[in-house]
C-alpha cells in the first residue's frame, strides 16, 4: 500500500478507494463529477478539497487543467510512467467546431506516454482525414495527435477547417496576413487563404498508423 495511506481520513480513504476502483473497472480515471456521485458528494468544491488534500499527502498525482488526469502513486510503481488519457473524438462539424471534446462527441480516451506531449498542450486525437498529405503517408487508416494549444510555424502540418471539411496541410505565413496551406494532392484548387475563411484547429504532433 501507498507510503502515506495510514495518515489519511476516512474520507479521504473513501475517495481514494473509488478512484482506485474506478480505474482498474473502466481503465480511465474517473472526473470530478464521478467521483461526487460515487462517494454521495453533491458539491464539487467538496471533492476537489479531498483531491487537494490526497496530492498534498502524496497518494495521488493531477495534472492541472486536465480533464481524467488523477494518477495514483504507490511505492510499487515508480519505475513505470504514468498514461494520461486522451481523448479520441468522432467527427469535426460546423455545428460541434467550438466544442470538439464535447462528451457527447468523445469516442474513447486513447493512453499517451507523458514524455511524447508538451505539457501545457491540449490535445485530442482522431482518424486522419483522407485529403490532404497522403504522399506524405497519411491515410484513412491512421490516427493523429492534435495539439491545440500550439502555435504552427512554417512548415508544420496542420489540421484545418474549411467550408464543410476537416483537412491536412502544411502551414506557411503568406503576405499580407494571408495563410499558405499546402497539401500534397487535393481535390481543392486552393492554397492562399484569408484567415477569416479557414480554421486552424490544431498543430498534428504525431501519426499512428495501424499495421
Amino acid at each position: 500500500m501507498i507510503a502515506n495511506y495510514s495518515t489519511l481520513t476516512a474520507k479521504q480513504k473513501k475517495v481514494y478507494s473509488v478512484i482506485e476502483s474506478y480505474i482498474k473497472t473502466n481503465g480511465i480515471p474517473p472526473t470530478v463529477r464521478e467521483i461526487g456521485e460515487l462517494v454521495g458528494e453533491k458539491t464539487p468544491g467538496a471533492v476537489q478539497g479531498i483531491l487537494n488534500r490526497l496530492e498534498q499527502k502524496g497518494v495521488i498525482k493531477r495534472q492541472l487543467g486536465a480533464a481524467r488526469s488523477i494518477q495514483l502513486v504507490s511505492q510499487d510503481d515508480q519505475m513505470y510512467s504514468k498514461p494520461v488519457f486522451i481523448p479520441k473524438i468522432k467527427k469535426i462539424s460546423k455545428r460541434n467546431l467550438d466544442d470538439l471534446t464535447s462528451i457527447y462527441n468523445i469516442e474513447r480516451y486513447a493512453p499517451f506516454a507523458p514524455e511524447v506531449l508538451d505539457g501545457n498542450g491540449s490535445f485530442f486525437v482522431i482518424d486522419s482525414p483522407t485529403d490532404g498529405l497522403e504522399e506524405s503517408g497519411f491515410t484513412a487508416d491512421d490516427t493523429i495527435l492534435v495539439n491545440t494549444s500550439a502555435e504552427p510555424t512554417d512548415g508544420d502540418i496542420v489540421l484545418i477547417f474549411y467550408e464543410t471539411r476537416a483537412l491536412l496541410r502544411r502551414y506557411y505565413a503568406g503576405e499580407n496576413g494571408t495563410l499558405s496551406l499546402k497539401a500534397d494532392s487535393s481535390i481543392l484548387d486552393k492554397e492562399i487563404f484569408e484567415p477569416d475563411e479557414v480554421r486552424i484547429i490544431g498543430r498534428v504532433e504525431g501519426r499512428y498508423s495501424k499495421f
